[in-house]
């Protein structure tokens, strides 16, 4: 269990100093995250971007797509699953500081034109798919994911990224 807790540690400070070539972010604000269960074991993960205020801290991953609308699905999945752990953690610190956090899948590509989250309505979201010409399976897609959002208490922003 030790050798195995090594490797993953280790695996965790390489992607942490690693921008992958699809990562499109807006600040350079990766993070280690360590997930202990209540069972003691360990889950150790980098985060994207961290956005701190005074009391909650967002947990952003990213995925991008130079060439379509949106990240292909298995990236939008893996964000997904990484959305599903970050929005059931309990007594996150930092710094060792409790704090309130909040997971947020942000998909981008720079064929996006204005952008729009979960929480939008439905007109505003309709306009946006209408402006980006978003086909009825891409649509469907978004929906789905958005509703994947609201059940688990998370956020999804599609926007533009170069």
């Amino acid at each position: 269990m030790k050798f195995s807790r090594e490797k993953a540690k280790q695996a965790q400070s390489r992607e942490f100093v690693t921008q992958q070539p699809k990562e499109s972010l807006s600040s350079l604000s990766k993070a280690k995250i360590t997930i202990t269960n209540y069972l003691g074991g360990q889950y150790f993960l980098t985060v994207d971007e961290v956005l701190v205020s005074r009391s909650k801290v967002n947990l952003i991953e990213g995925k991008h797509s130079k060439s379509a609308l949106l990240p292909s699905k298995g990236d939008i999945k893996d964000g997904l699953l990484k959305m599903i752990l970050y929005s059931n953690l309990e007594d996150v610190k930092i710094n060792g500081k409790k704090m309130k956090s909040e997971g947020i899948l942000s998909l981008t590509s720079p064929k996006i034109k204005g952008s729009i989250n979960s929480s939008n309505t439905k007109s505003e979201i309709s306009e946006f798919f209408k402006k980006n010409k978003f086909t009825s399976i891409q649509i469907s897609m978004v929906e789905s994911i958005f509703s994947e959002a609201k059940k688990n208490k998370f956020t999804i922003k599609i926007q533009y990224a170069k």
